[in-house]
Formats: C-alpha cells, sequence, structure tokens
C-alpha cells in the first residue's frame, strides 16, 4: 500500500464504491460529463450476471428441457463470459469516466482512498451490495466445507444426491426448483408458517403447491437448530424433533448490506446497522454521501439497484425531483408457474378501509399454449382514486402480466378505462380482467 505522499490523486464530481449494476445505472444517468472514479476490486457488473439472476435463469430453463448438469454449466459459462467483465467495463467507462480496480474506502465525507488512490469528490455513492448472510446454527463452522451459498450452489460441478435449503424466500425456492429438475432430493426449511405469508392466503398456498409439484420436501413452521457431520454428509437437526442426512446444506436465509471494511465509521455510521437514508437514496450524514443497491437495505433485486441509481443521479445531476418510492416495487419469482408480486401486500394495507383486495383462483383456465392451470391472483384497488394498488399471484406467464400491473399502478390507470381495453383471448389477461371486474363493482358507489 502506498504512503499518503505516494498516492495517485483525482479530483472529481462523484465517487463510487462498487461497480454492480446500481453504479452503472448512476453513471449512464448522469446528466452532462461529470468526473467520475468508480473503484471496485471485484467483477464489474455485480453479481446479477455471474452469480445470480442470469446464471439462475439459465439453470431453470436447461432444468426444464431436460438437459444434463454438465450441458447446463457448460451454457451457464457462456451465459456468465467465462467470468470476463470486459462488456461490463466498456458499458460503464466512458467519457470523464475512470475505473480504478482496487477496493475503496472513506476517510471523510468528500474522500475516499483505496492502496494507490486517494479520490476527493464533492459527491460519494455507495454501491457496494450485499452478501449471503450465514445463520448462527451450531455446528455450522464444524461442516463449513458442505455448506453452499446461492453463488456456490450455481458453480456446483455436480448435483448433491440430497440437498437442504435453509430459507424458503426468493432464492431458496427458485434454487429447490433448480435442483429438483436436476435429479436432487431436496428439503427446504421455512421458520414461518407460509411462504410468503404476508400475500393471501390464496397466493400462499399456491406458491407452497408449486414448489411440492416440482418433488420438493417443503417443511413450514420448521427450523433448522444444530449442523452435525457424519462421514461425508451433514445432519440437519431441527425444532420439531426432525433429522435429515444430506450432502450440501445450501443458506439462503437473506443477504447482508455490504457496510464493513468501507470507512463508513468516519461518518459516525455503524456498520453494523442499516444504512439511515431518506427517499431520495442519500445517507443522513454531513455532506453529500449517497447509497445504491442492496447496500441501501432496501428491495435487493437488480431491476430495483437500477432504480436507485437513476434516483439519485438525478439529485446530483438532474432536476432533484425523482423519489425511491416514485415508482411501485415488483418481483418475478421463477417457480412453475411463475410468481409476480406488485405493491402492498394485504398484510401492509391491513386497517385501511378505502383498500379493497380481489382474489380470483382459476383451475383449468382456457389456455390452449401450456398444461399448467393452477392459477391465484390478488388485486387490490383505492376506492378514493379508482385505480389499482397491488396485485400479486402466481400462474402461467404472469411473469409477463407483471409488466401491465407495473404500467397500471404507476400510470395510474382507470380501472374503468382499462374495462375499455380488449384484453386477447385465450391468455392469463382474461384472469386480470374478471379481476378488475369484480373491483369496479366493490369500489362504485355502492360497493362493499
Amino acid at each position: 500500500m502506498s504512503t499518503p505522499d505516494e498516492l495517485t490523486r483525482h479530483d472529481v464530481d462523484v465517487v463510487v464504491l462498487g461497480a454492480g449494476s446500481a453504479a452503472a445505472a448512476l453513471v449512464g444517468a448522469l446528466a452532462g460529463e461529470p468526473r467520475v472514479v468508480v473503484m471496485e476490486d471485484a467483477l464489474v457488473g455485480g453479481e446479477c450476471p455471474y452469480d445470480a439472476c442470469v446464471p439462475s435463469k439459465g439453470l431453470l430453463h436447461d432444468g426444464a428441457l431436460g438437459r444434463s448438469w454438465e450441458t447446463a454449466q457448460t451454457r451457464r459459462r457462456g451465459l456468465v463470459h467465462h467470468r470476463d467483465d470486459g462488456p461490463h467495463v466498456d458499458d460503464l467507462v466512458r467519457p470523464g469516466v475512470e475505473l480504478v480496480r482496487e477496493r475503496g474506502w472513506l476517510v471523510d465525507a468528500h474522500t475516499v482512498r483505496s492502496a494507490h488512490h486517494e479520490v476527493r469528490a464533492e459527491h460519494v455513492v455507495l454501491a457496494t451490495g450485499a452478501a449471503a448472510s450465514l445463520p448462527p446454527l451450531d455446528g455450522l463452522d464444524d461442516v463449513r466445507d458442505r455448506v453452499w451459498t446461492s453463488a456456490d450452489a450455481l458453480r456446483a460441478s455436480s448435483v448433491p444426491a440430497r440437498l437442504a435449503i435453509l430459507g424458503g424466500g426468493v432464492i431458496g425456492c427458485e434454487l429447490s426448483r433448480i435442483f429438483s429438475l436436476f435429479g436432487s432430493d431436496v428439503v427446504v426449511y421455512e421458520p414461518e408458517d407460509h411462504l410468503f405469508g404476508t400475500l393471501a392466503p390464496e397466493v400462499s398456498e399456491a406458491v407452497e403447491a408449486a414448489v411440492r409439484a416440482a418433488g420438493t420436501e417443503l417443511l413450514t413452521g420448521v427450523a433448522p437448530t444444530a449442523l452435525r457431520r457424519h462421514g461425508d454428509r451433514v445432519v440437519v437437526v431441527d425444532d420439531a424433533g426432525g433429522e435429515r442426512h444430506v450432502d450440501r446444506v445450501l443458506v439462503a436465509t437473506g443477504r447482508t448490506p455490504r457496510t464493513t471494511g468501507i470507512g463508513i465509521e468516519s461518518l459516525g455510521l455503524d456498520p453494523e446497522e442499516p444504512l439511515p437514508l431518506d427517499d431520495t437514496g442519500r445517507v443522513r450524514v454531513e455532506g453529500s454521501v449517497w447509497a445504491v443497491g442492496d447496500v441501501s437495505g432496501r428491495q435487493q433485486y437488480t431491476h430495483a439497484a437500477n432504480h436507485h441509481g437513476r434516483v439519485v443521479a438525478d439529485h446530483l445531476t438532474g432536476s432533484g425531483r425523482r423519489r425511491l418510492s416514485d415508482v411501485v416495487d415488483a418481483a418475478c419469482m421463477f417457480l412453475d408457474p411463475p410468481m409476480m408480486t406488485v405493491g402492498p401486500s394485504i398484510a401492509d394495507t391491513a386497517g385501511d378501509d378505502d383498500v379493497v383486495w380481489s382474489v380470483t383462483t382459476e383451475d383449468g383456465v382456457v389456455r390452449a399454449n401450456t398444461d399448467e392451470r393452477r392459477a391465484a391472483l390478488a388485486v387490490a384497488a383505492d376506492r378514493r382514486t379508482g385505480t389499482v394498488l397491488a396485485a400479486h399471484g402466481i400462474g402461467a406467464g404472469f411473469d409477463e402480466l407483471v409488466h401491465a400491473v407495473v404500467v397500471a399502478v404507476d400510470g395510474r390507470v382507470p380501472i374503468d378505462r382499462m374495462l375499455e381495453s380488449m384484453v386477447p383471448f385465450p391468455t392469463m389477461g382474461a384472469m386480470w380482467r374478471t379481476a378488475l371486474e369484480d373491483l369496479a363493482e366493490r369500489t362504485g358507489p355502492g360497493g362493499r
């Protein structure tokens, strides 16, 4: 490491710690040609293209087609460009933008250092991402060589005969389907009584049915308490008195923002606590410090990270009007059939008498292009505006239906106006229309 007198010094407008998708979105949205330094000691592009979204969807695709794990892994390596981040570097670097391939840390609210550089900037943006959280399980350290994170699992050289997944969130459910498709006996432990229990019960039950239909043993309301080594296997002990012998344990219990080792103590912040952000992405400290992407502790999806970057760019060089909450939160989970979530849940809206929910479940929906007949859709409307507030569901084509729902919510399109539109038949849009018709009746004069 260089001494302070030997550091290469930069005076710029913006310095960004981290070069994932949030950083790329921010740099791409900055108006004019501000001077920018981006510091990153790992692959440019973040985890999505190498160890998350892209490879997981590739493996889901290949597993559904009945391809072998070896074939799927060959294709995965191609999808991730053999971990060559050159295309992402080319996308990031442009006139006025310099990439420093070193880990940076804060010295104060306007100064960042790395091994060989010191950067003074008007604005500092934290974009350091998040890392898989390991639960404090008894015996975990003793079997660490048999424990996977999601990134480990996606790069695995072989498929375990028996796999235990700790956590029934999006990552746990998608990985359960991947390994079930490739022949593993999979058990998922979810401590809560239901998967996605804040959603409508009909939707939650349909999600659980989809997980089980893939061949996964789903244990809800059951939490692992200890891991024990037994030869080449691991024994998972749970709080229901059960023991299961598995070859690998995959931890999918959440992700922790990377706030340690980046010097936020110099700002008076505790790296063990969530960053104190306002709705513009600004950290509540002296100076002009911002956070985007997973490190913000908000919705941890690539599309959310990209939105964060665009919002913060608007405040650094644009109108300053954007807010993190100025668009609806949306996500998909790629089960069979896929699940979508848009906007607040039933639990989030409890107690608001102006929010009306319509829940539709259909078996045998007329769709000639799929064998899938199960579907559940919960849609919320606001009596005050006559518009859709949220929608959550699982069904064939819901990973594409989600786009229409996002436009309806963000565009505040009146339900009556949507009902004037023509929906092609036979598609899942017919189910969406059924929900809208019910909501129009219930939110109109005399509605219940």
